[in-house]
């Protein structure tokens, strides 16, 4: 799992990458060796290959925490995409963007190119 965070390239470490399918949700999550930095994507609803799209109204979500600030792509703030060019009940891989806002600070920040192997737990 990796992304460019602003102007930043992140990596999360080996072993400090969880993903899950329960019911439905598709969740994964990945923090960086210094555990300050994590990214964390939620889809819900999606069983075949394709892209999502972070927006109002839609049910995925994206979150960056970046040093303790957060920074969320959702239903009611900041935007992107989730695309699953591989997805079936045991792995998933794919791209995403997203621009998370900081609903305190208004803040946005911008997470590119990411992208996302990964294997079901």
């Amino acid at each position: 799992m990796s992304a460019m965070v602003g102007s930043q390239q992140w990596t999360a470490a080996s072993g400090m990458i969880e993903a899950t399918v329960s019911n439905g949700v598709i969740a994964i999550a990945g923090m960086d060796a210094s555990a300050a930095v994590q990214i964390q994507l939620r889809v819900v609803g999606v069983s075949q290959p394709g892209t999502v799209q972070i927006a109002a109204g839609q049910p995925h979500v994206a979150m960056l925490s970046d040093r303790g600030t957060i920074y969320n792509a959702t239903g009611v703030a900041g935007s992107g995409t989730i695309t699953f060019s591989k997805l079936t009940s045991t792995e998933a891989e794919g791209t995403f963007s997203f621009v998370g806002i900081n609903p305190q600070s208004k803040l946005e920040q911008n997470v590119t190119n990411g992208k996302f192997s990964v294997r079901f737990k």
